[in-house]
């Protein structure tokens, strides 16, 4: 792969094809058929459980909203209705709370159903009641209203009005492009009902189609009547209007931002928002070490209101501290323009690039090994001479035929585990498998029996060309000087974690030790019965010589060093979903294990040491589907305690926590 390290500049203007022309129709959509608690609900439980959200028709994955949290996402059966359940150990809400939650909330779009067709943005309100404390006050209204469309872009004040009069303090948690400052703060009515919250860039427009959100009293406390007593957490929120056919159309968003500063190396894409739909034409300019614009994909969301830039995939990564520039439209020169035929303005577009490593992508094409899709090499900056790769499985959370949309995943989960491969002081590799829409059935990111089984173009065994890729990368890294066993360290979360923990079982001579959290609800049994009951993979083992085609080696799983965990509150569970287990095994799991993840977790470690492995299981009080700074710590301990390395590789300063 070559690596450019000067300067250039490039220019692309050309037409996508004509089918992208034009956003899908109105009818093509998916809307809201129903949402529990119904829009403009009142006398909610405090301690609702569910909220569930019912569409039109089958939808694809992904889930983006906001407005709402302390709950997880689960989906029904048909994939028709969403179900936010609250998750274990949140407290219950106040009385008098009013809660707007926003489906596909912009700049995001990215919630659509199987077409691709993207749910337009989509607001519902909720009051809370029960028994709210005698005397406290309450929001009677609010200008713009709760929920409201269409909001004039010159608006330059909120105004919510109170049951009684307030005491002279406010607590506000304001999201959206609605500017504060010190010179323009909120402003009481005389008689102290009505609150007005200024923005300090009065006279100029707010952005079209902005999803603006209030949350009055966050914590619940401190804000209150001139009894002292407290206003229920309340939250309000309204979008701006859509620009008339003849305003002209601006970028609304980027990311990354312009301006933005130490962008990680990792940015496979830049994403641009715009306030009106747009035709695919496009003309822009890009100066930068070595971002060859010509190569870049570019890919229209179906809304037409953003576009995906994607790193060309016959190219190394940014080089560190570089200026990336993007100028849409340079000089006024025709490109890109809406869909009523008003050009852009030139825009430009800067953030400039740091990273603590170095990043390769690797394609079929570029190796001899045996493999099909692309990885990610990371590697950190210092790796001493002997080491070992760290693996984590990919996961996109959802199904897509567009590749780049596991790509970019990929490229992400690099990106959030970098510092941790960095805090080991290893090299890192990331698989971009794809998880097909068409064949949704196939749930390669858990390799399941569907995957293990499949005859697919590009799917088959994926086990083994996840150990072509390990062996390309091993390669690779001896043309730097770098030593890499033939065993790797691998870890993984949720699908990814499923993957991570029947792999080792599969291949126990390829790990050196595994870490598998929330494995879907169920780590692979290392038995091949239970309480006289045959148990076939995804269950258990008893099929899985016919799978490899091999004997599988159980001395060499047994003594393999395995760490499985999750938080005691996760209710994140694969079982039920038909891409995730079959009747069968569904039903000889509830049967034999329990109904949750929580109820088995005690019955796999009790099979776990039946067999005689070299496992450790962990469950984290109060942790939900997700990992702590707790977890990462243990996992590096575990780690540091099977790799046969000299004194010191493990550095004790790991930096700031990035997400998991």
């Amino acid at each position: 792969m070559t690596e450019r390290s000067t300067a250039t500049f490039f220019m692309v203007a050309f037409a996508t094809l004509a089918a992208l022309s034009a956003s899908p129709a109105a009818a093509d959509r998916p809307t809201v058929l129903s949402t529990e608690p119904a829009n403009g609900a009142t006398g909610v439980a405090t301690d609702l459980e569910h909220i569930v959200v019912t569409f039109s028709e089958t939808m694809g994955g992904g889930f983006s909203t906001s407005g709402i949290s302390g709950f997880d996402i689960e989906w029904s059966s048909d994939r028709r209705s969403v179900i936010l359940t609250r998750s274990a150990g949140q407290p219950p809400w106040t009385a008098g709370q009013i809660f707007t939650i926003t489906l596909n909330p912009p700049p995001y779009w990215s919630f659509a159903d199987l077409d691709g067709n993207e749910l337009a943005t989509y607001m519902f309100s909720f009051t809370v009641g029960g028994q709210p404390t005698p005397g406290a006050p309450t929001v009677i209204s609010t200008t713009p209203e709760n929920g409201a469309a269409d909001v004039r872009v010159d608006l330059e004040s909120i105004s919510i009005t109170f049951s009684e009069p307030m005491a002279d303090t406010t607590a506000l948690d304001i999201a959206g492009q609605w500017p504060q400052s010190t010179q323009t703060p909120p402003i009481w009515s005389a008689d102290g009902r009505t609150l007005n919250i200024r923005r300090a860039n009065a006279g100029e427009p707010l952005p079209y189609h902005e999803v603006v959100r209030v949350i009055v009293n966050p914590s619940g406390v401190g804000f209150g009547d001139l009894d002292g007593l407290p206003l229920g957490t309340t939250s309000l929120a309204f979008t701006t209007a859509d620009p008339g056919p003849d305003q002209p159309p601006a970028v609304s968003s980027s990311d990354p931002a312009d301006g933005e500063r130490d962008v990680g190396v990792f940015r496979d894409r830049m994403r641009v928002t715009f306030t009106k739909p747009m035709s695919p034409e496009f003309n822009m300019v890009c100066t930068t070490g070595n971002w060859d614009v010509s190569s870049s994909p570019l890919t229209w969301e179906a809304n037409g209101r953003s576009f995906d830039l994607y790193w060309p995939d016959d190219q190394t990564l940014l080089p560190e501290g570089a200026l990336v520039s993007v100028t849409l439209n340079p000089g006024g020169s025709p490109g890109f323009r809406d869909t009523d035929g008003n050009p852009l303005p030139e825009t430009v577009i800067s953030y400039t690039v740091e990273g603590p490593g170095r990043l390769i992508k690797v394609r079929p094409i570029d190796s001899r090994r045996s493999f099909r899709w692309p990885y990610y090499l990371w590697i950190p900056h210092g790796v001493p001479p002997n080491t070992v790769i760290l693996v984590e499985p990919n996961n996109t959370g959802g199904i897509s035929d567009r590749e780049n949309d596991h790509d970019g995943s990929a490229m992400s989960l690099v990106g959030w585990r970098s510092q941790f491969a960095g805090r080991l002081n290893v090299p890192l590799l990331v698989p971009a498998f794809p998880r097909p829409r068409s064949t949704w059935w196939i749930y390669t990111h858990a390799l399941d029996v569907d995957t293990m089984t499949t005859s697919k173009e590009g799917l088959e065994r994926i086990d083994l060309q996840l150990i072509e890729m390990i062996d390309d990368a091993r390669e690779r890294l001896a043309d730097l000087r770098i030593r890499a066993g033939e065993a790797v360290l691998m870890m993984g979360f949720s699908a990814s974690g499923q993957f991570t923990n029947r792999f080792a079982i599969l291949h126990p001579d390829r790990i050196l030790a595994a870490v598998a959290g929330s494995p879907g609800g169920w780590p692979l049994a290392p038995l091949a019965t239970w309480q006289g009951e045959t148990l076939n993979y995804n269950v258990g083992i008893a099929d899985v010589a016919t799978l490899l085609g091999a004997d599988l080696d159980m001395d060499a799983v047994r003594a393999m060093p395995i760490m499985l965990f999750m938080g005691d509150s996760d209710t994140n569970d694969a079982v039920p979903f038909s891409d995730a287990y079959n009747d069968q095994q569904r039903e000889q799991i509830y049967r034999l294990f329990g109904m949750t993840p929580v109820d088995r977790w005690p019955i796999a470690e009790v099979m776990y040491d039946t067999a005689g492995m070299n496992s450790t299981f962990v469950l984290y009080p109060g942790v939900g589907h997700w990992i702590t700074d707790e977890m990462f710590d243990d996992i590096a301990d575990f780690f540091a305690g099977h790799i046969p390395r000299s004194k010191g590789w493990l550095r004790s300063d790991p930096g700031a926590r990035i997400q998991p």
